[in-house]
């Protein structure tokens, strides 16, 4: 089963100003070439890590769950989950490394009740969070969620 990520309507408007402002930076310190460099340096660094991290699609089948991005997939053995449910993220959830709105919601969090987290998502409303044997968390999201949460657990329960 496969699924597309979605953006919120934040992350689409917060994307598009990052990239407008820092674009315009760019045009407007052309001149002032250590500033220009700076800025463009940043910018291709921001694109780059999106490229690698954002997430685009997650994947599940009876081996693994994937999470894509455009650039690079990680998976989730199947044999490794614990359990999955639908969870979305509280506003209390703290960023340690990542994204929090630049082409989606990727990187580490930590939230009281989940403790520390890989976040891959577009929406919070569409988050489920699965748990490893070894202890690790991951909050992923897609368009449909349940049905991807009832397919993980038909897999783990085989």
């Amino acid at each position: 089963m496969k699924s597309k990520v979605s953006y919120s309507r934040f992350v689409i408007i917060f994307t598009a100003i990052v990239v407008g402002l820092l674009y315009l930076g760019c045009i407007a310190t052309v001149d002032n070439k250590p500033k220009f460099f700076i800025l463009l340096a940043l910018y291709i660094s921001l694109i780059i890590s999106a490229l690698i991290f954002a997430p685009f699609y997650i994947k599940a089948d009876d081996a693994k769950i994937t999470m894509g991005s455009i650039v690079r997939r990680q998976t989730i053995p199947m044999e490794e989950v614990e359990s999955v449910e639908l969870c979305p993220p509280t506003m209390g959830s703290m960023r340690i490394l990542g994204s929090c709105g630049f082409m989606g919601y990727w990187g580490i969090y930590r939230e009281g009740g989940i403790g520390r987290y890989y976040a891959f998502y577009g929406k919070s409303s569409d988050c489920f969070l699965v748990r490893t044997k070894k202890g690790s968390s991951y909050m992923l999201g897609c368009d449909n969620p349940g049905e991807m949460v009832d397919y993980i657990r038909s897999q783990i329960k085989r």
